[in-house]
């Protein structure tokens, strides 16, 4: 068994750190003795997540309002960041946004922001952190993407799409630090199911039950101190989702609509009466 390295005294980064499984994180990385750091672009969000961790006895704590779609304002506060707390140690990429509606239904603004938010965002935050992390051949990067990344998801042809490319950007990032000698620097993929948190309110998964969100956070950090590459949730999907490569197509279908009946699960889909976001 993997032992788990220890993370106090590291500056952990969380983005949509200011709801859901972003707070809770920020609350087990506390209680590891870590220094967080919240950025959400929400600044309401970001004082009931620092709130209550101070409630818990924790003090190292900063929060920043980001719009990590926004590239310049992500260099600006990542430089005001490092000058503020110090390095990053732990980037954990989490924030993302969904909206639950088939292709022909979707407004073209909302397949720029979910792609925006969900993955290019990933490239600003990485650039803005990983040069440091080079320099010491240390540092830790986190990907939140999802089984939609696995497996498209009817109503998600942007959402699961871009968690597709998560799945790419992580694994190819992966790729090329190991090759140029950057074997310290840990990449951990996480691709959970459908999470508890009001995200996909109104699905109701006839495949397994929606994942609690404290029960996610402590799979993450797990995940994160023990080194892991990849982390799915649960972990048996790991082995369900090859199953679309090696049964015929007609046949995948048939099971996806009419045993698991993903779509008609999906159709109870109710949001937050807005663009979700978690």
């Amino acid at each position: 068994m993997r032992s788990f390295c220890d993370v106090s005294g590291q500056v952990v980064l969380i983005t949509g750190g200011g709801g859901g499984v972003g707070r809770l994180l920020a609350l087990n990385f506390a209680k590891l003795n870590a220094n967080i750091i919240i950025w959400d672009i929400n600044q309401e969000a970001i004082k009931a997540t620092i709130d209550l961790l101070n409630q818990n006895g924790f003090q190292s704590i900063k929060g920043y309002v980001v719009d990590i779609s926004d590239r310049e304002q992500v260099y600006q506060r990542a430089a005001q960041t490092m000058t503020e707390v110090g390095q990053v140690d732990i980037l954990i990429n989490n924030a993302g946004i969904v909206c639950c509606r088939p292709f022909w239904d979707l407004p073209d603004s909302v397949i720029q922001k979910t792609y925006n938010i969900n993955i290019i965002s990933h490239y600003w935050t990485v650039k803005a952190f990983l040069p440091n992390m080079m320099r010491r051949n240390s540092g830790h990067i986190v990907t939140v993407g999802s089984v939609t990344g696995m497996l498209g998801t009817y109503g998600c042809t942007d959402y699961s799409a871009t968690k597709f490319a998560c799945i790419g950007f992580h694994e190819s990032l992966l790729t090329d630090l190991k090759t140029h000698g950057y074997n310290d620097i840990q990449m951990t993929l996480i691709c959970p199911y459908y999470i508890n948190t009001g995200m996909f309110s109104g699905v109701k998964p006839r495949l397994f039950p929606m994942l609690e969100p404290q029960y996610v956070s402590d799979e993450i950090v797990k995940a994160v101190r023990r080194n892991e590459v990849w982390c799915v949730m649960p972990k048996s999907i790991r082995t369900l989702t090859p199953l679309k490569c090696l049964l015929p197509a007609k046949m995948c279908w048939e099971l996806m609509a009419r045993v698991i009946r993903g779509p008609d699960s999906m159709r109870l889909y109710q949001g937050r009466g807005k663009v979700a976001a978690g």
